[in-house]
């Protein structure tokens, strides 16, 4: 089958089971306990910065985990990375329910950020095999939208089951839509992988593989890299910032949760729409617009009054952050080399979520030497450096030599 014929015959809803289910199930489930943990752990006698380092953990699993994940795919392929770590996901889940002590509390949140950023990784790795890159913005984008839509319908079904029945449940849901997908991604995950180039006996240590591959992809992550730090970077920010300016222009808690699901509203709204520009006009006809209305909704949030000019921020927010659907992950794959593309999505997800975890850093320190006002406009300011860097020195996949055949790396076999 030549590159073209394989293009043409390849289908989006060939993701729909293996994939696209299977990642609602566990978004839905994911976002059914997150929102919840420093809840938890204050019901359970933490003090507030207790109940923030047992969240925090959750984010450092997920961070330290990202390179590792890449070489377990390496190690043991993906269709078995990526079934164990859904099985071991609804396992620690399930334990969580029955926790009883803030130390075992700290422990398993800190695996479950382990689990979950494995189960992250593996499916990227798979797109990265099985889609074609003309059609990987759009099955990129629609993979965005599960996420979007499970952190979007988690949280309220969280809220609603601890409600009626307690914390415990809702971390036992959770793990009954890990099993659901597990059991999914056994029916119907397919077998293609690419070839894994298994190194596990070549004495190079995993480390030392991570800063090759850095070295190696040295202007890739400078560039792209850093652009997608910078857009991480937003993204964590706005969750501080626009709370913040919102109770300091007294807006009530009910208020702010208004402007958040705008926000989240308008993303899902986007997911597919973008996807298909992705395809068509190439990554940066997305990634910049999207860089550039939230560099705008940071610098609209000085200038904030009231509830209707938050909206205002919320509309910009939720729209430049839209536009982005699925960009991080498209990226990933499209950079990532044929070869052990795992570790190349490893060592990238771990530099992005350097911008998602320190985000939040960032705005603390600004806003201690400045003001709100001032930590919006030092964001502001970082964020059209993106722009600038997306703009004028990342790569356009689509017209990377080597990149236009528009193949997946398709092998028959796996594990």
């Amino acid at each position: 089958m030549t590159a073209r014929d394989e293009t043409d015959s390849f289908s989006l809803t060939s993701l729909v089971l293996p994939f696209y289910v299977p990642s609602v199930l566990s978004f839905v489930g994911f976002g059914m306990v997150v929102p919840l943990l420093a809840l938890f752990a204050r019901a359970m006698g933490a003090t507030v910065a207790g109940a923030g380092i047992i969240v925090g953990l959750f984010g450092l699993g997920h961070v330290l985990f990202n390179i590792p994940a890449g070489f377990l795919i390496t190690r043991f392929g993906m269709r078995r990375t990526l079934l164990g770590a859904t099985m071991l996901e609804a396992a620690v889940a399930f334990v969580l329910g029955f926790v009883g002590s803030l130390p075992f509390l700290a422990l398993f949140v800190f695996l479950l950020g382990c689990v979950h950023t494995v189960f992250y990784v593996t499916r990227l790795s798979f797109f990265r095999a099985l889609v074609p890159l003309s059609h990987r913005g759009r099955a990129l984008a629609m993979l965005g939208g599960c996420n979007r839509f499970g952190q979007f319908a988690g949280p309220i079904a969280g809220g609603v089951v601890t409600e009626l029945f307690g914390y415990s449940y809702a971390f036992w849901g959770f793990s009954a839509f890990m099993c659901v997908s597990s059991v999914l991604l056994f029916l119907r995950l397919p077998r293609a992988e690419v070839d894994t180039g298994d190194v596990s006996g070549d004495g190079v240590h995993w480390i030392a593989r991570a800063i090759d591959i850095v070295r190696t992809n040295g202007r890739i992550f400078a560039t792209a890299g850093t652009a997608i730090v910078v857009l991480q970077l937003l993204r964590a920010s706005r969750q501080v910032l626009i709370p913040l300016v919102g109770e300091s222009v007294g807006l009530s808690v009910s208020q702010v949760g208004y402007v958040f699901g705008i926000m989240f509203f308008l993303e899902l709204l986007f997911f597919y729409p973008v996807g298909i520009i992705m395809d068509r006009f190439g990554r940066k006809a997305t990634a910049i617009p999207c860089l550039a209305l939230l560099s705008l909704a940071f610098l609209l949030l000085p200038l904030v009054t009231g509830f209707f000019s938050m909206i205002l921020v919320a509309l910009a927010a939720g729209i430049g952050n839209g536009l982005g659907s699925g960009i991080n992950m498209t990226l990933s794959a499209d950079f990532a080399p044929s070869r052990n593309p795992g570790e190349f999505i490893g060592v990238w997800r771990f530099i992005a979520d350097s911008g998602t975890a320190g985000g939040p850093f960032l705005v603390a320190a600004a806003a201690g030497v400045l003001s709100l006002g001032g930590a919006s406009v030092a964001v502001t300011l970082i964020g059209l450096g993106g722009v600038m860097i997306m703009a004028l020195f990342v790569p356009e996949p689509l017209q990377r030599v080597g990149m236009k055949s528009g193949t997946g790396d398709r092998r028959v076999g796996g594990t």
